[in-house]
This record gives structure tokens, sequence and C-alpha cells, in this order.
């Protein structure tokens, strides 16, 4: 058994909505308890969930998954840490999956240099046709990006058409965030927000405006501080809510007004989640 995460319980009598827009439901830490997991989150106002099926692997159990539960929408695509998969014709079943499933976006994508990783150029080819991709189908692309500002910004500039993009966890510095603002970018905040030492991310957000923010919780991972366990779960969105207001000096229900239309001005309207 899992432990029990520690839900906020006020939204749902507020009538506060949340999206949790990055989240891998069909992880295996989920495996034996989905439904409830599901249901917590509906309790704590979180309507619907995006969830990111990221390899081959995980495109089959993400449509499964999106097929099987009322508010679950999807995006597909090929992670960095994937990359040496890519192949002419993985790209061709992507594609034709991202037609066929109604897919919302094409991600993530991006670079991932964290554990010093040597495949950059193998990373950035593979970043630059999804891109690519997600021009050609008229979809939005999510970003993954870890220890790879430069390189990412760089990718970025040699392309000539972007889709509009979403930076998925967003932990980036001033070259980041100029880049963001000058073209509308949308950035995902999640649990790193609410850890003591990322003081460093809090100054970066502040230069965001609210109506370039969604809500993530990348679940199972990024858990937030100080909550117990070691699993996150989406439950945990309206947390992340409150510290973002209280980061930017205003209440949790602009928070989740404004997050909402944003994760739907981005990805397209979404499902809500029928009650349990």
């Amino acid at each position: 058994m899992q432990p029990t995460e520690l839900v906020p319980t006020r939204n749902q009598e507020s009538g506060h909505r949340f999206i949790d827009t990055h989240c891998h439901l069909d992880d295996g830490a989920f495996a034996d308890d989905l439904d409830d997991v599901l249901d917590q989150s509906r309790a704590a106002g979180v309507t619907a969930w995006i969830n990111v099926g990221y390899s081959p692997t995980r495109w089959r159990s993400t449509i499964q998954l999106a097929s099987e539960h009322d508010g679950v929408a999807l995006m597909l695509g090929l992670h960095p840490s994937e990359a040496e998969l890519w192949a002419p014709e993985l790209c061709r079943e992507l594609l034709d999956l991202l037609k066929q499933t109604g897919a919302r976006a094409v991600g993530e994508t991006g670079i991932d240099l964290f554990r010093g990783e040597t495949n950059l150029d193998r990373q950035k080819v593979v970043f630059e046709m999804q891109l690519a991709i997600a021009v050609e189908l008229g979809l939005p692309a999510v970003i993954h990006m870890r220890a790879a500002e430069s390189q990412v910004l760089d990718t970025l500039a040699g392309m000539s058409i972007l889709p509009p993009l979403l930076f998925h966890s967003f932990d980036g510095g001033p070259a980041l965030v100029e880049f963001i603002l000058g073209t509308g970018s949308m950035i995902g905040i999640g649990g790193l927000v609410t850890r003591a030492r990322q003081a460093r991310l809090r100054d970066q957000l502040l230069r965001v405006p609210a109506t370039q923010m969604v809500l993530e919780t990348d679940s199972p991972y990024l858990m937030p501080s100080k909550l117990r366990g070691r699993r996150n779960s989406p439950g945990n969105v309206p947390l992340i809510a409150s510290v973002l207001a209280d980061l930017i000096e205003t209440d949790v229900h602009y928070i989740a007004q404004i997050t909402t239309q944003n994760a739907e001005r981005f990805f397209g309207a979404l499902e809500e989640a029928a009650g349990p």
C-alpha cells in the first residue's frame, strides 16, 4: 500500500476547479489504487488531468488510460532520455497516434543533460523533429528541460516556425524568462515551487504573469515539500496553487480560475471528470 497523500479538503465546497496539466497516472505507482487517487483529486477540486505518454510503451498505456477514465486527456511524445529509440518508423507511429487519438500536445520532448548525457546532438535532432510535428499538426508542444537551458534556447532559436510552447516543471533562469515573455509561452508550476531551497525559481516566477501559468504535479514524481510519503498525486494541485498564491500575493480562487483558463486556452476545452 502507498502512504496516503495529504489532500486539501476545502476546494470542493469552495467550487475551485483545477487541472493537473502533467501527470503519469499510468505509472506502476498507481496500479493498485488509481480509482481512489482520482476520487481524492476530484474531492480536492481537480476535475481534469493530462496524462503524458513519453515513450512507445507509455503511448499505449496512456491511450488506454484516457479511454477508460472521464476527464483524462493525453499528450504523446518522446522524452529526451528515450532519444536513442528515434527512427523513421517510430516517427511515423507517433505522427499516426497523434492524429488518431485526439492528443492535446506533443510531449514531453526537449533536452536533458542532468546526468552528464553525451548524446546532445541526438537529443537536439529528436527535439527539432517533434517541434516540426507539432507545427504540422497544429498542436502545442510541452518541453522537458533539465540542465540544458542554453541548449534548448539555441534549438528553439534555430527553428523557423514554433508551435505554442509550455515549459514543464519550470526551473529556468533570466534568459529563458525573457524568451517566455517574448513568445507568450506557458510555464508549468509544480512541486519545485514548494521547496525552501528554490529561492531563485521563485524570483523568476515573479517576472512571469499569471496568464502564462498552469499547474501540474508530474505525479508520481516531484512530491511537494513537507507532505507525507514519497508518491505525488493530482490531489496535491491545490497545495501548489496555495503556495503560488502566497508568492504572487493573491488568493487561491484567482489561481484556480486563471490557471484553468490558461490550461484550456493552451490544450483546448477539457472534459470534466464525473463524480465518484
